[in-house]
């Protein structure tokens, strides 16, 4: 490169690099830049081909763990005053499951479940899981919170 370029001031452009633009820009069209191109035409997508991957037994268990919670602390309060808000915490649990079962409705038909099957593993990003380690890890909890609602019970008909 001259040292002619290197020094020159940024404002003015040498001869050379003008004609050189200008060949530039007749040689590659530009195309039409519009940010909202209605007109084109968008090909039909694919719906959306996977699902949760757990097997109905799951969402199952996850339902009965927060059931027994439920009636635990309906048993141990008596009911009458904590009635109101653990009618409220059954309506958000229903709603929980309820969405997660309409979304489930919405998709197209899905083949069997891959834990159902025999030696099944199911793919994370942390590497594959076995069945018995897909229940314990999504069951943990719900079973922890089942637990709980059973110890307050317990605790409150020690206590009475």
């Amino acid at each position: 490169m001259p040292d002619t370029i290197l020094r020159s001031n940024s404002s003015t452009s040498l001869p050379e690099t003008r004609t050189r633009a200008a060949e530039l820009a007749v040689l590659v069209p530009l195309p039409d830049l519009e940010a909202n191109d209605n007109q084109a035409h968008m090909p039909p997508q694919q719906p959306e081909s996977k699902m949760f991957e757990l097997p109905a037994a799951i969402w199952r268990v996850m339902v009965a763990c927060y059931a027994i919670f439920l009636i635990a602390l309906l048993g141990a309060t008596g009911g009458a005053h904590a009635g109101f808000a653990i009618v409220i915490s059954a309506l958000y649990v229903a709603m929980f499951f309820g969405s997660a079962r309409l979304v489930l409705r919405q998709a197209p038909p899905q083949e069997r479940n891959t834990l159902n099957r025999p030696g099944a593993v199911l793919q994370t990003i942390y590497g594959p899981l076995a069945r018995r380690e897909v229940y314990a890890q999504v069951l943990i909890v719900p079973a922890a919170v089942a637990l709980f609602g059973i110890a307050i019970s317990v605790i409150s008909a020690v206590l009475a």
